[in-house]
């Protein structure tokens, strides 16, 4: 029987990774954001306004790494912060014009890591593949101690 380990998956995942985030600091690094920076912009532009709460859930981030971050793109007037309205506590994040140009522009370059994917894969073999990494996440998360 062939196992995660006899393929060494995890290997084959981490390298994968790495060479994905590799080719996407590059094709991004003019923008001067990080590939964190801009999954939050993407995830922020995509439910506006959104609870920052949910964007930590969303990218699987701690609040503490998320609030500084959002504090960088709040100074380069790239996000805005405000308070809920319907619940004090948290807080609101939207794009601001500057952050909805960056991303645009950075996003028109991340295409290069997606144009890689596209070629080298079918459009089932893209679903499969998405599917699976979902799968993986899911598994990982469910088995990870509440806190």
């Amino acid at each position: 029987m062939t196992s995660a380990r006899h393929h060494r998956l995890y290997h084959r995942l981490q390298v994968a990774a790495r060479e994905l985030q590799r080719t996407a600091d590059v094709a991004i690094r003019p923008s001067g954001l990080s590939t964190a920076q801009l999954a939050v912009l993407a995830v922020v532009e995509a439910d506006h306004p959104v609870r920052q709460g949910r964007v930590a859930d969303q990218l699987s981030l701690t609040e503490q790494a998320l609030t500084a971050m959002i504090r960088r793109l709040d100074s380069l007037d790239l996000v805005r912060r405000r308070p809920d309205p319907h619940d004090g506590r948290s807080t609101l994040l939207e794009l601001t014009p500057a952050g909805t140009r960056t991303l645009h522009d950075a996003g028109a370059r991340f295409d290069v890591v997606n144009e890689v994917l596209d070629e080298t894969f079918d459009a089932d073999e893209l679903a499969t593949l998405a599917g699976l990494l979902d799968r993986i996440r899911q598994a990982l998360a469910e088995d990870q101690p509440e806190g």
